[in-house]
């Protein structure tokens, strides 16, 4: 018995330019993890690999985890096993011609636990999926699974995004934008100072909006000492700085804290792919993308 995390993306790039962004060190710094190293010869089936370091979806430091290649098919598709957290789990990568680029689909299963050592597997995973989105459609990548330590009642979140301020302050308070981009049927967002603030994910709570400007942010209020600011910063070539501070959150609980930095950054990655391509991308909602097996 074990969980399985199932969730495909759109890209809108060839296949077989994506399948060579999933076994090249250089490639895998900008999506997947900080360093990668192959057999000399290139990967091949029973070849050995080694990856890791603290942005990637279980952190580790040099030399990194061992993985063997299982199997695959030319630009395609490969498997591999990574021995994780004391279990034998398999990670299967496969890309497929789609009729505006391609989508990629991953399973990663025989997992032991649902979270990692920065959040939760699915969280994990979309941000690096995220990212392989954005830099295989010739964007920029952006945020990054953390696995750095919180020991503070903050946390911060920056980051480039290619449109306007006010396109993304509309995506961030308009609720028929908000459920695109969060995933969630029943945003309750009222855009003005005093108007309630409710994302709808699942046990998130509703918020106050304290101020908000056009094309500058806005700040959230929620009971207790919780309160996220969201500052917007013009850049050039009609470009939008980011920048999300979340503070005021128990830290009782690390792991918790670990969760809820690396949800957020998993949707914040949703967002800017929302705003630079119309659509997060992902083939499945957010709710089935794992599974008890």
């Amino acid at each position: 018995m074990g969980l399985t995390v199932r969730m495909g993306i759109r890209i809108r790039a060839p296949r077989e330019f994506v399948f060579q962004h999933l076994l090249t060190a250089h490639h895998m710094a900008r999506w997947f993890c900080n360093f990668a190293q192959f057999d000399t010869r290139g990967p091949a089936v029973g070849s050995k690999f080694r990856f890791g370091g603290d942005y990637a979806i279980a952190g580790t430091e040099p030399p990194g985890w061992t993985c063997e290649i299982l199997g695959g098919e030319v630009l395609r598709s490969v498997s591999f096993r990574w021995p994780l957290f004391g279990a034998d789990t398999r990670v299967d990568w496969r890309v497929e011609d789609a009729s505006e680029g391609s989508t990629i689909h991953v399973v990663h299963s025989v997992l032991p636990r649902e979270d990692t050592t920065c959040g939760t597997f699915v969280d994990a995973w979309r941000i690096c999926l995220g990212n392989l989105k954005a830099i295989t459609e010739a964007r920029d990548d952006s945020l990054r699974p953390d696995s750095t330590p919180i020991t503070e009642p903050r946390m911060k979140f920056d980051l480039l995004v290619d449109a306007p301020r006010a396109k993304v302050l509309d995506a961030l308070t308009q609720p028929d934008a908000v459920r695109r981009w969060a995933e969630t049927s029943e945003p309750a967002i009222d855009p003005r100072v005093g108007g309630k603030f409710e994302i709808g994910w699942p046990q998130s709570r509703a918020g106050v909006i304290e101020a908000i400007e056009p094309a500058k942010g806005l700040v959230v209020k929620w009971s207790g000492d919780a309160r996220m600011s969201i500052r917007l910063e013009e850049k050039s070539g009609n470009r939008s700085g980011v920048y999300v501070a979340y503070e005021g959150f128990p830290i009782q609980n690390p792991q918790d804290a670990l969760r809820t930095r690396c949800h957020g950054a998993a949707f914040l990655v949703g967002l800017k792919n929302f705003l630079e391509a119309g659509d997060p991308g992902f083939t499945e909602p957010y709710d089935e993308q794992i599974v008890h097996e």
